[in-house]
């Protein structure tokens, strides 16, 4: 029998799998209120491999003028949803259930680079790991894994 999907999508799922399957480059990420906070744009994709630049606004700046680690991790962890998202079906989702970000240096104001891939999507659960480097990719600031639950959309 087949599989019946339900009618509803997750609007961020559907613009991510079009933007990877038509190869689009430099697409600004607009369509999630996460994404577009953070002043997301998904500047390439191959295969399952997404690199996403993220800005990083003063307002998330500590006293001593670094990123917080919160914001990192957010970037890293949209990243990897992305990842996610963007090969799922119609009618798909997910949620972070499992979430480890380990930092490496300190981030200062301004754009980060979120090279994000799924390692593996089922029907239940994914699996994504990321890198977020400085805006010249020439630093490492942090990664991550993450696993995801995969989930019709309720509509």
């Amino acid at each position: 029998m087949p599989e019946t999907l339900p009618a509803a999508d997750n609007p961020t799922r559907a613009y991510m799998a079009d933007a990877v399957a038509s190869g689009r480059r430099h697409v600004p990420l607009t369509v999630n209120p996460a994404l577009a906070s953070l002043s997301a744009l998904l500047v390439e994709s191959a295969g399952k491999e997404l690199v996403i630049r993220f800005t990083a606004p003063r307002t998330a700046t500590q006293g001593n003028g670094v990123v917080g680690g919160g914001t990192l991790a957010n970037m890293l962890d949209l990243a990897m949803a992305m990842s996610v998202l963007s090969q799922l079906k119609p009618g798909y989702t997910c949620t972070t259930i499992s979430l480890t970000v380990n930092m490496q240096s300190a981030g200062q104001e301004g754009h980060f680079i979120a090279v994000a891939e799924a390692d593996r999507v089922g029907r239940q659960i994914a699996f994504a790991h990321a890198k977020l480097y400085d805006a010249g990719r020439s630093r490492l600031v942090a990664n991550a894994t993450s696993a995801l639950a995969v989930m019709p959309v309720r509509p």
